[in-house]
């Protein structure tokens, strides 16, 4: 009988693998199976500053100690001869792009999962798709033939199991696992529950309130007492323990429509006063609210994320609307509202996250005696054309020209770093 085997390929250390990759003073010693043959190198945010946080290193950097969102200058105390270059975020989306087209052409049911990961589905036995492990190993080499960059790659039953399996297969040499479905109770349900994938801080429940120290552990919990716990997430928790997925490759998630709009920026200092706080509010907003008209969509609720100083810390707390809109006229009272009430107006803030959500799509403009609704939609219909055709910075409001703003530093970043 036929089925499909799904698949998880997942980029090694991605961004200092492009980094490397790129450099041809390492390209004659590099080899695809030994991970000592890189240099011990990390993209952090600013070399020149020795600051920052290790965004990615390689596999020589990390036998050192460092390890991903260590600070620059910590891993730098354990190995100081570490060589570290700043991220370039544009080069490593090209390269995620372009590797994801090849996992196109060899798998036509493909789905981009992130920036340097992808499932993949085929049908199993098939005269095109005889050998499974074969078929994992051809996606390996040319990714590393084309782009010098290593993979490992988990084959499994369904996506959830093709995750797991992708975890075992960082760990095994040659880089590729294959989960048959009957291996599920011996594989699976040895594993500690920590290792469980998607759990976060759902693990150390199932661990200090039902004890469960291994997946198995958990799978032996009943549903019921899972779903009294966690909501609905206890009946994911509870068929995910049992090898079980049903969800489905979907090619096309990266145009699924949005179920939401936000924005976030991490500052370079602490921010004490209102003052600070509201002028970055409101660049945020600005942005939601560009990405919000420009799907067609207007959102109803509207929220607010503030980490406090040492990135410790915080709040997200939302309100909702009478109705439904896209300018940051009617949202922006609403978060300064949320900002009043919820932050003490003392503790540092460091990071700012604005969202709106309960959207639905803008085929008619609701009318108001107070507003000139039309005026204001031509307005922001100029605004917007402005930016896409001259930059976002090409006409800013007054206030991101304060000490406060970050609008035009944000400009100049991919992802919060520079391109």
């Amino acid at each position: 009988m036929t089925k499909l085997i799904y698949g998880l390929c997942d980029m090694q250390s991605f961004y200092a693998s492009c980094e490397v990759a790129s450099r041809e003073e390492f390209a004659a010693q590099r080899k695809e199976f030994d991970d000592s043959s890189d240099p011990a190198l990390v993209v952090a945010g600013d070399p020149a500053r020795r600051s920052g946080i290790i965004l990615a290193a390689t596999p020589t950097a990390k036998k050192f100690g460092v390890s991903n969102a260590m600070r620059l200058g910590e891993a730098l105390r354990l190995y100081p001869r570490l060589l570290v270059v700043r991220p370039h975020m544009e080069f490593y989306l090209q390269v995620s792009v372009r590797i994801q087209e090849v996992m196109r052409q060899l798998f036509p049911l493909q789905e981009q999962f992130s920036v340097d990961e992808g499932f993949f589905a085929f049908p199993y036995p098939s005269h095109l798709f005889s050998d499974p492990i074969a078929v994992a190993r051809k996606l390996q080499q040319r990714i590393w033939d084309q782009f010098r960059i290593r993979s490992r790659i988990g084959l499994a039953p369904n996506k959830w199991m093709a995750k797991m399996s992708n975890a075992q297969a960082k760990k095994t040499p040659g880089g590729i696992v294959w989960w048959h479905e009957e291996e599920i109770p011996t594989l699976l349900h040895a594993l500690p529950v920590e290792e469980m994938w998607g759990l976060k801080k759902r693990a150390e429940i199932l661990k200090t309130e039902f004890n469960a120290q291994t997946i198995g552990d958990v799978a032996k919990i009943p549903i019921g007492h899972l779903r009294a716990r966690f909501g609905v997430w206890g009946e994911v928790i509870s068929r995910w323990s049992h090898g079980e997925d049903h969800s489905h490759i979907n090619p096309n998630s990266y145009g699924a429509p949005h179920k939401g709009f936000s924005h976030r920026t991490t500052l370079p200092r602490d921010f004490y006063t209102r003052h600070e706080v509201a002028v970055v509010i409101l660049e945020l907003l600005d942005e939601v609210c560009y990405r919000l008209r420009r799907a067609h969509q207007s959102g109803r609720r509207v929220g607010l994320g503030i980490t406090y100083e040492k990135l410790s810390g915080g709040f997200w707390r939302m309100r909702t609307l009478p109705q439904h809109t896209n300018t940051p006229e009617e949202l922006y009272p609403e978060l300064l509202r949320l900002l009043d009430q919820h932050w003490d107006g003392v503790t540092g803030v460091r990071a700012v996250s604005v969202g709106v959500d309960q959207l639905q799509f803008t085929e008619a403009l609701q009318l108001s005696f107070f507003v000139d609704i039309p005026k204001r939609k031509g307005l922001y219909e100029t605004v917007d054309q402005i930016h896409e055709r001259f930059g976002e910075t090409s006409l800013i409001r007054a206030v991101s020209l304060t000490k406060a703003g970050q609008l035009r530093d944000r400009s100049e970043k991919i992802g919060g770093h520079y391109a």
